[in-house]
């Protein structure tokens, strides 16, 4: 099928649900600041923007159980019907995780509304045939669990739009590119045949959700489903480019999905908080040019990332590949709007990697591609 620019791509982007996301403890202000760069390039001209609609309780407990969307948005109705006087507030909030990393929050049921919406909103026009690259940087909330939140992830909107699209599509690949293991995604999946799910991640003891090791394979007929491929200390983009390429080929002609959906978190970045990774922009840019290739309806999500200016940065050139932008993909100057001083002193485009060692040896990468492959070609004779 040919695809004009202006049918290629579409980004999901409204008031309301940038807003929503913004009320985010761990990601205030990110949201407003990722579109106000989209917007400084110019690029909601070189793609059709949608706005989305919220959620409803039915959209969300196509996944999430009708208990914890009682307790999550509805407390009221749910303290009434718990009937039990020993589950008392702490108690009910601790067992659906809305305690320390998941606090409730002013706003709350408008961001996880908005970001499922937003997330569906996207499927849907890859499933309609209007666009053939969707995306929705609110959303790629992949740590949520059916019955609780986790990881600052209060919904799972990635699971709902798997569920979207398998509807149309069948196979669906799902790809994780965040620095902490896609858990909620995988678990939602474990059982699964028609969901492969890749993920590309920091693995250490100790380290958050402390998941993705080389065990997690997935069960019953969704053995060899679920593949990680884990990365050290000080990842680089050269590192993510050398394991990334061999395994979603692999998994890209083994699985053979119909559609793709890919997580583009960026807590990976040089720069972010968590120092954990050493990756600039290009790693992401490089990945998301790959799955492109295949020209295969793909949902690009948001995720991690607590640097606010570099989230923007990398979600603005991913922005501007998928809509075939690539001198503006390319630009090195940020161009003046509200923002700017946050990107401060330099005002350019560029995420410099850092000194930091890394701790991935070509011994370490080659084990990784080896067993990655061997789970995606074993997985072929389960389907």
């Amino acid at each position: 099928m040919s695809i004009n620019v202006s049918q290629r791509a579409v980004l999901v982007r409204s008031a309301k649900g940038i807003c929503a996301a913004d009320g985010l403890p761990s990601n205030m202000g990110r949201a407003r600041r990722v579109h106000a760069l989209i917007e400084a390039f110019g690029l909601c001209d070189a793609v059709r923007v949608v706005e989305a609609d919220a959620a409803t309780d039915a959209d969300l407990t196509e996944f999430h159980s009708e208990e914890y969307i009682e307790c999550l948005l509805h407390p009221e109705a749910s303290d009434n019907d718990s009937g039990s006087e020993s589950d008392d507030d702490d108690g009910r909030l601790k067992r659906f995780g809305l305690l320390y990393d998941c606090p409730v929050f002013e706003g709350m049921e408008e961001h996880v509304r908005m970001a499922a919406g937003g997330t569906l909103a996207a499927a849907a026009c890859l499933i309609d045939g209007s666009a053939q690259v969707a995306m929705h940087w609110e959303g790629g909330r992949h740590h949520g669990q059916r019955n609780r939140a986790a990881g600052f992830c209060y919904v799972n909107d990635a699971v709902l739009g798997i569920l979207k699209l398998q509807a149309r599509f069948g196979k669906v690949l799902y790809i994780d590119l965040d620095l902490h293991h896609g858990d909620g995604v995988q678990d939602a999946f474990l059982h699964s045949n028609k969901v492969m799910t890749l993920s590309l991640h920091h693995y250490d003891r100790g380290f958050y959700p402390n998941t993705g090791g080389a065990a997690d394979e997935g069960k019953g007929r969704g053995v060899g489903h679920s593949i990680n491929a884990m990365l050290r200390r000080g990842a680089s983009d050269d590192v993510f480019k050398r394991v990334f390429g061999p395994v979603v080929r692999a998994a890209v002609e083994t699985f053979e999905p119909g559609a793709v959906v890919v997580q583009c978190g960026c807590d990976g970045l040089a720069g972010d908080p968590h120092k954990i990774f050493n990756l600039t922009a290009q790693a992401l840019v490089d990945a998301v040019q790959v799955v492109l290739a295949w020209e295969l309806p793909t949902l690009l999500l948001g995720g991690g990332g607590y640097n606010n200016a570099n989230a923007a940065r990398c979600w603005t050139r991913l922005t501007a590949v998928a809509a075939g932008e690539q001198d503006i993909a390319a630009s090195t100057d940020i161009p003046e709007h509200a923002y700017l001083n946050d990107y401060a002193p330099t005002f350019d485009m560029a995420i410099d990697a850092t000194l930091a060692a890394d701790e991935n040896t070509d011994e370490s990468i080659e084990a990784t591609i080896s067993a990655v492959i061997a789970a995606i070609i074993g997985s072929s004779k389960r389907m």
